[in-house]
């Protein structure tokens, strides 16, 4: 879906869905400014576009001159960037309700931070936000602040505003003590094939989800699910939207195994995703309570391949198989779990008792 249309008569008078906005360029930047919302009569529009259009042939910029755009309205611009994009968090579910991201702006952000203006929002503001969010989920005010920061990340690629104030400190996310033990994660290979055979087929979409989860090592909802058949290269899935791209301009790879490629091998490719499927949550509960562990997230399988890959792998190899870009971050997944701490107890006992008995 395209992100605008250009106007017939005055080229420079975007069109979006909900929106018309003027771009121009001056001193050599890239600007956009809103004119209003569509209610407005087309006339009206053009004619304001033309005035500021007027304004910047005489060298003057409209957005210094009004202050600049505010919160919200970076938020529309940086939206239209994700949808453009297919970007999942963004997209409206099948049921037509807001994406997620709209969802969490409208609760958070947009009756109070939001209609302040871009520049005028210091990291002061974010972090009294952020404290406050922090009070009924520590997860959930991070997530806020990293969706803020994004949207600045594209207004800053706008030339709306030079600096990014949400470099604040975050609330520690500790690592899912939920552990998988070996004999629990056969058990849900085992529960998995015997619901393929008894599931209506609309729901072997969610079977296929939940395995290729357990054996790629992906983020459940950021990577696997919204992973498309073009991001599909042989034997990896080459993301180049992804959790950690504001950091860095690398490609997000997950390397598939011959387990992960046999579930995606078996897909018909009949859409754009690879999985037709927004989030198996209700077959995972399913799935986690004939185990017996109906507490398990459907992220603890990233968890436990991650935790597994630790055992054989050397960190930067557990690193780059992660997707994670910190030491700090992969470190969590190296610890010794019972079967191998026992294991390894019994090799330090032969050992010593090898030592004691050449002596």
């Amino acid at each position: 879906m395209a992100r605008y249309k250009r106007d017939t008569k005055v080229n420079n008078l975007l069109i979006t869905e909900k929106t018309y906005r003027v771009f121009y360029r001056i001193n050599g930047r890239k600007r956009e400014l809103t004119l209003g919302t569509r209610d407005i009569p087309i006339n009206v529009a053009r004619n304001k576009a033309q005035q500021i259009l007027g304004e910047v042939a005489q060298g003057i910029d409209p957005l210094n001159t009004r202050g600049g755009e505010t919160l919200n309205q970076a938020f529309e611009y940086y939206i239209d960037k994700l949808i453009q994009n297919k970007r999942r968090v963004a997209m409206p579910n099948k049921n037509g309700k807001p994406g997620e991201y709209v969802r969490m702006w409208d609760k958070d952000v947009k009756n109070d931070l939001g209609k302040r203006i871009l520049t005028d929002i210091n990291r002061g503001d974010i972090t009294r936000l952020h404290l406050e969010i922090s009070k009924r989920g520590s997860y959930a005010a991070n997530r806020v602040v990293q969706m803020i920061s994004g949207c600045y990340n594209h207004a800053i690629a706008l030339s709306l505003v030079e600096i990014n104030p949400c470099k604040i400190k975050l609330n520690k996310e500790l690592i899912s003590e939920n552990e998988i033990s070996d004999k629990e994660f056969a058990e849900l290979q085992r529960q998995i094939n015997i619901k393929r055979q008894t599931v209506r087929p609309n729901f072997v979409s969610s079977l296929d989800y939940i395995e290729l989860c357990m054996h790629s090592g992906g983020r459940c909802k950021s990577e696997i699910g919204s992973a498309k058949w073009s991001d599909l290269k042989d034997n990896k899935i080459v993301l180049s939207e992804h959790k950690t791209d504001h950091e860095t301009n690398e490609d997000r790879v997950i390397y598939l195994s011959n387990q992960a490629m046999m579930v995606i091998n078996k897909l018909e490719r009949k859409g754009e995703y690879i999985l037709d499927v927004d989030y198996p949550v209700k077959m995972w509960k399913q799935l986690a309570k004939k185990i017996g562990r109906p507490e398990l997230r459907l992220h603890d399988l990233r968890h436990n391949f991650c935790t597994m890959a630790g055992e054989i792998m050397e960190l930067p190899e557990l690193m780059k198989l992660s997707g994670h870009k910190s030491m700090s971050a992969v470190l969590r997944y190296r610890k010794v779990r019972e079967p191998r701490a026992i294991k390894e107890m019994q090799n330090v006992g032969d050992y010593m008792t090898k030592i004691m008995m050449s002596n």
